[in-house]
């Protein structure tokens, strides 16, 4: 590959990344607002236990996924790297052998859960009088969600060639489907089987548009049983393998804290820790953008570049620039959420649930912490090496078995809050732990990380502190509808404020160059069409 060759491949990466994570970002924000409002809609027509119960079915499902055996990151790395080089008869051999093995593997999941559901029951540990919901909810979640793992490869190869576009397309039609299907179908009383039908109904959509949209926009996308290859299958063994077993930790550590509290306080305690994680998690679902476009475009520069030094340069860029923007926009929302959360839960909610704010303070630094790894797994994980998140997930575990016991043993019992500081402060450590490895890898000094990635996210919880008295003062005793407009005017405020510090102490000149181009160009935009209008 010539330097021009290589040039020209690097700006198809930074051209399409720059559209994914935009599109991305959009999509998510659309989702975020559609799940802000469902967990108040919810609570107030069932009980707080019965909500925990559809939060506990979801650890099922997800301790589930480790049948895939990380088919899905194989499909979107591999693609990549096939399409970077137009080898597509290689991408059919390697999803028709995914294929051949997940379709009889999720059949033979379902049948084990349906067999052994009374023990799956004692283990959720049920009450009698939800069982014959939980038995309904359960299962048609579990079937539908391993019949998505089983036909995910439509998505996957999208995201392979990063025709991003169209897989968020798809993504919000059918979440705004289902929060439509939601507040019907719990509205008329159906409770958590409405939320169970609803969640039915957008699967089977999203299996069979992304279908539909493959089929439509690869010509090269063919697929049967003849394909199947044992090379390929060592591939998904190979690289899958060691992603799912990463994907297991992964899954039981963001849901830790209910898995231990569900035995040891009950489905309540599991309720109040997913009200507490619902919104910091919430908005880790637009930072994730960055992290879910960095790993199929560190693919395909390690499939153009591979062996050259452009890709060394290129992938330090990434990581960069990935974790500065991945960074500043978790904190931004964290950095609100964690220091009005009273006045937050009050207004979301209408009740207050005890616990719940600081629950919340703990999960947004927490979240925002973890959030930082992000790029560093998804790039290591692009480039082949998935094994390097060994040395986030250990860690976490190991910190957890001193931290959660410790809990107990200064609270001098166990309780919600307690569990939920101690998953918290485990996550915290191992993070740090692996950014200075994922920093040594990809040769970047801890002093420029610290500047071009740390000190962006730090800026929104000093300009949140700014507003968080007096925002938390006017909010005090007022109504509900009267906290709304507040809680609004705080977040412009906080935005406009932001905005400021951001241009003026956090981005470079170049960036600040940019991103005022790319303002006035939208702008140029929409005016115009306003004033055709």
């Amino acid at each position: 590959m010539t330097p021009g060759a290589a040039e020209d491949h690097s700006k198809t990466v930074r051209d399409t990344l720059s559209r994914n994570v935009t599109v991305d970002i959009a999509a998510r924000i659309g989702y975020l607002i559609t799940r802000f409002f469902i967990p108040p809609f919810v609570l107030a027509h069932m009980s707080l236990e019965a909500y925990g119960l559809w939060s506990t079915a979801f650890i099922l499902v997800s301790y589930i996924g480790v049948s895939t055996l990380g088919v899905s990151n194989v499909y979107v790395k591999y693609v990549a790297e096939y399409a970077a080089r137009r080898e597509y008869e290689r991408a059919n051999t390697l999803v028709s052998t995914g294929v051949s093995i997940m379709l009889p593997v999720c059949a033979a999941v379902f049948a084990v859960i349906y067999t052994f559901w009374p023990r799956v029951v004692d283990w959720l540990g049920v009450k009698p009088a939800l069982r014959a919901d939980a038995k309904e909810v359960v299962l048609i979640v579990v079937a539908i969600f391993l019949a998505s793992i089983a036909l995910s490869f439509f998505r996957d190869v999208l995201a392979g060639v990063q025709n991003t576009a169209a897989v968020q397309a798809v993504w919000v039609i059918c979440y705004l489907l289902e929060t439509g299907l939601i507040l019907l179908l719990v509205g008329q009383g159906r409770g958590i089987r409405g939320l169970a039908e609803a969640f039915l109904v957008r699967t089977l959509l999203e299996i069979v548009l992304y279908g539909v949209i493959a089929l439509r926009t690869l010509p090269w996308l063919r697929l049967s049983p003849g394909r199947f290859s044992k090379d390929c299958l060592r591939e998904l063994f190979a690289f899958g393998g060691t992603v799912q077993v990463l994907s297991l930790l992964a899954i039981a550590l963001n849901s830790i804290e209910r898995a231990i509290a569900v035995p040891l306080v009950g489905l309540e305690a599991a309720g109040l820790l997913d009200i507490g994680k619902k919104l910091p998690g919430m908005a880790a679902s637009v930072p994730s953008a960055f992290a879910s476009s960095l790993m199929p475009a560190a693919s395909y520069l390690k499939g153009g570049l591979e062996g050259k030094e452009e890709e060394r340069e290129a992938l330090r860029k990434l990581y960069l620039k990935g974790g500065s923007y991945m960074n500043l926009s978790a904190a931004y929302v964290c950095g609100l959420l964690a220091v009005i959360p009273l006045p937050l839960l009050d207004v979301w909610l209408g009740r207050r649930y005890p616990g719940a704010a600081f629950l919340m303070v703990v999960f947004c630094i927490a979240t925002q912490v973890h959030l930082m790894t992000g790029p560093g797994t998804s790039i290591l994980k692009g480039i082949g090496r998935p094994q390097e998140e060994f040395y986030y997930a250990l860690p976490n575990v190991m910190a957890l078995l001193v931290t959660v016991p410790a809990s107990r043993w200064l609270l001098g019992r166990w309780d919600a809050v307690g569990i939920g500081t101690a998953v918290a402060a485990a996550t915290l450590l191992s993070a740090v732990f692996f950014l200075r490895r994922a920093n040594r890898l990809l040769r970047i000094p801890g002093w420029e990380y610290f500047r071009r990635v740390v000190v962006p996210g730090v800026a929104p919880y000093l300009v949140g502190l700014v507003v968080a008295y007096p925002a938390t003062r006017l909010i005090e005793g007022v109504s509900r509808w009267t906290g709304a407009a507040y809680v609004i005017l705080t977040g412009m405020v906080y935005s406009a404020l932001l905005a400021v510090v951001v241009d003026r102490f956090v981005w470079e000149k170049g960036e600040r160059l940019w991103f005022h181009a790319v303002i006035r160009a939208r702008l140029g935009r929409l005016l115009p069409a306003r004033q055709a209008a």
